[in-house]
């Protein structure tokens, strides 16, 4: 009996689950394996058929035909296979088998399971990882190379076409070959890994041997891939650079044939005569240089607003003298600022000198085109005879802004919004035609941007209208106007509702009904979205708290500002929000867009850590419409992706929309993200998301957004009876 208890004692504490079956039912098993199967302890499974833990009969005839043979023959059966638990859900284990008696099967077998799903899932994301890695080096523009003991493991294609090799020519062999002797090689290897060692970046600028025998001159970046142990490899970086190099050594001995010449002929004149002559010049130079800058744009040469006032008041007289029309025409680049803050101001400098030279070119020398600040930019068209003249210069600068600009690995679409000031009709001074110019302008861009807008009165009425919002919004943010409605998010698979998204209204008295699209960009601009973003969250719990009580339980996303991540007690204050509505973390979804996420990356990452250990669930918002790239996105905790409804708009009939967002959802599956679809309104849309996998829908199919109480109606509605309009 001490034995049997011992062996007992064994079963229950072992870390693989044991079990003995009999005719393919379960006499007894170990804790370990009843709960590695979702089972309380052995007495849920005794007397089973093994059949309920396959995920289907199939698979359980199928391990019958392939595990009897083995077992019959005295060999020990073994294999990996997916098991179902007692929710259903399914789980990779393997499974380890042998007869206790092989004269005599039908005395049963002892089968010995492992749960290795984590291993497989994790084996799953390596193999995804690698294959994502080599897309990069294949695509690379510059060549990548892999070294260990100064022989190539690895190399991108881009590598080989620089130095002339095809890839199996390069696989294994020395760097010997690369260097136009062996003496140029051992300097180079004894500099570099003594650097290398360092922990330290080796760069360089050498010259290679091509496989054809020719030189070229190559800029060389290096890291050791563990700078502890040299042996591990390293991984160099190489651009070839024999153009700029070939035009440096022109240029330099250009500027050497010049100074030579200076110098012949300086000799030839008296020293005084020259000293004065070079001091006259260098005062000029100067004094122009100063007048340059005070009149001109430092980043892109133009003219700056002083200038650009000046040459307007010079033609004003003369439209006057002349009894002509003159246009002034305010020109602001669309969506600048939101890649400005997703790329980095470095590149929007960069962007911002590139259409500058194109508006330039679009403009004739009779013109006058200026920056006179952030991505604005005026142009003044003297003797301007009709309407239709200034349209057709706004039509040149949109066409000349519609090529696609590279920056770095970004192809981005510019467009602009005009507004058209006339003198005299419009105002008498340069500073009155600029800001009616200004005025007409932002009826443009409210009006759907890369459009043009003439100025009249109606315009400063609209302005004047602008001021008294923003003073309704402040009022109405103190008075409790605003109330929160919530579209339903609803599970494509089963069309139940598990997900609501809080949107806020504003009903100003007087007025009705304002839409999010009229006060919201207003909030941003007079700084009230931070104060209206506490408040939509603080409301959004305080309902999910009335529905907990009433048996509702809900997930509810609430969208956030950059300012609320800006603020530095935002999470102290979530938590604080959570505890008093008796609220789970996981409860609450928090939205962000992507320009929030590329703006700041290491502080918004550190933040989103922080939430995510929370237990708040956290997605990107509109999808699709920003500038992240992959290599960032998978750095953020992020749990979901919600396409943007201009993807799902079109998706049924325009195949680019169905690719985008068949890629979006294979890239959040890749991520192990989930995926909401925005803006679903049709049948043939949901089968067709669904058919792309997606989780999650929401959009005028199901429901607009409601009030709080018909939400709760729905739900309940749905619960019985889930709504699936689409075929899989």
């Amino acid at each position: 009996m001490t034995l049997l208890n011992e062996q007992q004692v064994i079963l229950d504490n072992a870390g693989v689950g044991i079990c003995f079956v009999q005719n393919r039912l379960i006499q007894r098993c170990n804790r370990h394996y009843a709960q590695m199967h979702g089972y309380d302890g052995p007495e849920d499974l005794v007397g089973t058929n093994t059949l309920s833990l396959y995920p289907d009969k199939k698979q359980y005839l199928e391990l019958g035909r392939e595990a009897y043979p083995v077992l019959v023959a005295g060999e020990r059966f073994q294999t990996e296979r997916r098991m179902r638990r007692q929710d259903s859900s399914l789980f990779w284990c393997r499974i380890t088998g042998k007869l206790v008696d092989t004269r005599h099967p039908d005395r049963g077998s002892i089968w010995i399971v492992e749960d290795i799903d984590e291993q497989r899932q994790a084996s799953d994301r390596l193999k995804a990882l690698t294959h994502r890695q080599q897309l990069i080096l294949d695509h690379a523009m510059v060549g990548i190379v892999f070294l260990h003991d100064r022989q190539v493991t690895s190399c991108n294609r881009r590598f080989c076409e620089m130095l002339g090799y095809e890839q199996e020519e390069l696989i294994g062999k020395t760097t010997r070959c690369w260097y136009p002797d062996k003496t140029r090689w051992d300097e180079a290897g004894n500099y570099y890994s003594k650097i290398l060692s360092q922990g330290q970046s080796f760069r360089a600028e050498i010259q290679l041997l091509r496989k054809d025998g020719r030189t070229i001159w190559c800029d060389i970046r290096s890291k050791a891939i563990n700078p502890d142990d040299l042996s591990q490899g390293s991984i160099w970086i190489m651009m070839d650079i024999s153009e700029r190099k070939a035009s440096e050594k022109a240029l330099q001995a250009a500027h050497d044939a010049l100074e030579k010449r200076v110098e012949e002929r300086t000799h030839a004149l008296e020293q005084v005569v020259a000293d004065l002559h070079r001091e006259i010049e260098e005062r000029r130079l100067a004094e122009e240089r100063i007048r340059h800058l005070a009149q001109h744009d430092g980043l892109t040469g133009l003219p700056n607003r002083k200038l650009f006032e000046q040459r307007l008041e010079e033609q004003i007289r003369q439209a006057v003298a002349e009894h002509t029309q003159l246009a002034v025409l305010f020109i602001d680049l669309d969506r600048f600022k939101h890649i400005n803050d997703s790329m980095g101001h470095h590149e929007g400098d960069i962007l911002l000198k590139s259409l500058a030279e194109r508006l330039r070119q679009a403009v004739a020398n009779d013109k006058t085109l200026a920056r006179i600040g952030g991505d604005e930019f005026v142009i003044m068209l003297p003797r301007v005879r009709s309407h239709r003249e200034v349209e057709d210069v706004v039509a040149s600068l949109q066409a000349a802004l519609q090529p696609t600009v590279n920056i770095g690995l970004h192809e981005l679409r510019i467009s602009c919004s005009t507004g058209i000031a006339l003198f005299p009709d419009d105002g008498l001074t340069p500073q009155t035609l600029i800001q009616h110019a200004d005025t007409a302008m932002y009826r443009a861009k409210r009006n759907g941007r890369n459009r043009y807008q003439f100025y009249n009165h109606q315009l400063d009425r609209e302005q004047l209208e602008r001021v008294e919002l923003e003073n309704a919004l402040f009022h109405a943010l103190k008075h409790q106007e605003f109330e929160l409605y919530y579209q339903p998010q609803v599970d494509i698979t089963t069309g139940l509702i598990d997900g609501a998204e809080a949107l806020i209204r504003w009903n100003r008295p007087g007025h009705g009904m304002v839409s999010p699209g009229c006060f919201i960009p207003l909030a941003e601009e007079c700084g009230l979205i931070g104060e209206i973003g506490d408040w939509v969250l603080e409301q959004a719990c305080a309902q999910m708290h009335s529905w907990k009580a009433k048996g509702l339980h809900l997930r509810v996303s609430v969208n956030l500002s950059a300012l609320q991540l800006e603020t530095p007690e935002f999470c102290h204050h979530l938590a604080d929000c959570l505890s008093r509505y008796d609220l789970e973390s996981d409860q609450l979804e928090l939205e962000l867009t992507e320009s929030i996420l590329m703006k700041q990356v290491d502080q918004t990452i550190q933040l989103l850590e922080h939430l995510d250990q929370m237990g708040v669930h956290l997605s990107i918002d509109d999808f699709g419409t920003g500038y992240s790239s992959l290599s960032y996105l998978k750095r953020f905790p992020l749990d979901k992706l919600k396409i943007d409804q201009s993807f799902v708009r079109e998706i049924s009939v325009d195949q680019d929309d169905a690719i985008i967002c068949r890629t979006i959802i294979s890239m959040a599956e890749t991520l192990n993200l989930k995926v909401t679809a925005e803006g679903v309104e049709y049948p043939d849309q949901l089968a067709l998301l669904a058919e792309f996998g997606c989780h999650q829908y929401q959009g005028y199919l199901f429901s607009k957004p409601v009030p709080a109480d018909e939400l709760a109606r729905l739900a309940l509605e749905n619960h019985n009876e889930p709504n699936q309009t689409y075929d899989i």
